[in-house]
């Protein structure tokens, strides 16, 4: 898969600023210390994790519910996983595949329509993210780029148009999903399915929360929840496994905007990704017992061409 360039670049200046940081502000013994205070209390632990696997319960169920319930919650729940497991292992996220494949496994649908569902389903967890992100920061005070916000919206009202201007031959495909996704979100499904992915988002911040208040600082919980955000809307910029070095410079950054200091902040993020990392391999090993799926099998996920249906031999009983 090709990654472009701007992406590229601006990840790798968020991981130099990483290990700058790394250099400057790591501390051997505080991070010890902060490790065995959460290890002192198993309570927040397991509060922490039990809050992050139930975010990608809700997930899993806003998936279902926009494919009109056609499987069982465990088949997007394992897709879920796969996916988080993939983008933890791989410099670039590949996870969204893993997602299709799982529902192809499934399912009998094509390619092209599984691709559909984890795409809206992707987006929607962007536009989430976007909404926390920018409320955030204008209930914060902080200062928000009006250039930036004129300059999406002339894209999107570009991408409209244009759109609308091509051949309707050559927009048959859009136009077919685009269809999809106005009846799911006119339908009593749509705020459901926007509530579900809202809550999700705020319950995958209780590990930053935790966190933070077994470090010793004091944070409202709604600021936890858009600095989550900032920071997750940022892995966008991602060529290490789970985001690895952007992650962190992106919470430092936040949390220093909320007014820790940089040597607070950067510990609380290594530590709040250490734990997402832990989680990752836990809920990824779960799904791989509970639904195996080979290295082959997944490797032709990405090599699948548009259009083709899975095999029955490819199919292994669920």
């Amino acid at each position: 898969m090709r990654v472009k360039p701007f992406v590229v670049a601006t990840a790798a200046l968020l991981f130099l600023a990483f290990v700058l940081m790394s250099w400057q502000l790591f501390d051997h013994t505080a991070m010890q210390r902060q490790l065995r205070t959460l290890l002192d209390h198993p309570g927040w632990l397991l509060a922490m994790f039990a809050a992050y696997a139930l975010s990608f319960v809700l997930k899993a169920e806003a998936w279902r519910a926009y494919e009109k319930r056609e499987q069982r919650l465990a088949v997007y729940l394992h897709g879920i996983h796969y996916s988080l497991l993939v983008n933890h292992l791989l410099p670039v996220k590949l996870g969204d595949l893993a997602r299709v494949g799982v529902l192809m496994k499934a399912s009998r649908k094509k390619w092209d329509e599984a691709l559909h569902s984890v795409a809206v389903m992707r987006l929607l967890d962007l536009l989430v993210l976007g909404t926390i992100s920018s409320a955030g920061m204008l209930l914060l005070g902080l200062t928000v780029s009006w250039t930036a916000m004129i300059a999406a919206a002339v894209l999107i009202l570009a991408a409209i148009v244009t759109v609308k201007l091509l051949p309707e031959r050559k927009t048959a495909f859009l136009r077919k999903h685009a269809r999809t996704v106005k009846a799911v979100a006119l339908s009593r499904d749509g705020p459901y399915i926007v509530a579900l992915t809202t809550l999700s988002w705020v319950l995958e911040a209780v590990i930053l929360f935790g966190v933070i208040r077994l470090s010793g600082f004091h944070f409202g919980a709604l600021s936890l929840v858009w600095a989550n955000s900032m920071t997750v809307g940022g892995q966008v910029f991602h060529i290490t496994p789970g985001g690895l070095g952007t992650y962190e410079t992106t919470l430092s950054g936040t949390l220093s905007l909320l007014g820790a200091s940089w040597e607070n902040a950067y510990g609380a993020a290594l530590l709040t990704h250490g734990i997402k990392f832990a989680a990752a391999f836990l809920l990824g090993g779960y799904s791989c017992v509970r639904m195996p799926i080979g290295l082959r099998e997944a490797a032709s996920w990405i090599r699948r061409q548009p259009g083709r249906t899975m095999r029955p031999d490819e199919r292994t009983s669920q």
